[in-house]
């Protein structure tokens, strides 16, 4: 399993679409690359959601100390398939993945496998197995430990695959999240707070959907 992989200088880095980055390179840059791969006019509903994801991932790639690896993959994989569940039309859905990660340098396919991988191998994993993952996610950090919300729903995805933490009680699992972002080197609190605010957005966009549904039932 490829683990981890640098960002390294933004001047170095072409994007997907072949499109240099320039160091220099803007979020106004990143959304003129965006649209040129995704010329369709997006929900309003799903509209913050392409645009949150796009500023954080173009922030991303400037940061020195960020590196990708299988949990923010994982953790990216997840707020996109939640956050776009209902999307119509539902073939724009891997055009508009691909067209986020694209225009700040990533490569979608790579993060799709990665995170797929990682969540296969975590339903089988034991504690062991996870501790063993997370030493060689720790070994493979060189200096690279930058730290983001995407990272604390990628552990979150992570434990909830786990066999030994299907439905368990809710402390005993943040228990788990407490120990995984001690290991990693990241503040329980900041994960927890991430992990709060994510549920909760997952449920309003739950109702708002569903208002939407019933809106158009009744016409």
């Amino acid at each position: 399993m490829i683990l981890a992989k640098s960002r390294g200088k933004l001047g170095s880095l072409k994007n997907y679409l072949g499109l240099a980055l320039s160091v220099r390179a803007t979020i106004s840059d990143s959304k003129s690359d965006f649209h040129k791969e995704f010329p369709y006019v997006i929900p309003p509903i799903y509209r913050k959601l392409a645009d949150e994801l796009l500023v954080e991932l173009h922030l991303l790639s400037h940061q020195k100390n960020f590196k990708e690896d299988s949990i923010f993959a994982a953790g990216l994989k997840e707020i996109f398939t939640r956050f776009t569940s209902g999307y119509k039309p539902s073939e724009h859905i891997d055009k508009l993945f691909n067209a986020i990660c694209n225009c700040n340098g990533f490569n979608p396919t790579e993060l799709k496998s990665y995170s797929d991988e990682l969540i296969s191998k975590a339903s089988s994993f034991t504690k062991e197995d996870l501790k063993t993952f997370l030493s060689q996610l720790n070994s493979n950090k060189e200096g690279y430990d930058y730290y983001s919300r995407i990272n604390a729903i990628g552990i979150y995805k992570l434990v909830g695959e786990m066999p030994s933490f299907k439905d368990v009680k809710e402390e005993v699992f943040n228990e788990e999240l407490s120990k995984i972002s001690d290991l990693l080197g990241y503040q329980y609190s900041r994960v927890e707070k991430d992990i709060s605010m994510y549920k909760s957005n997952i449920e309003k966009m739950k109702q708002a959907l569903e208002i939407i549904a019933l809106n158009l039932t009744s016409k």
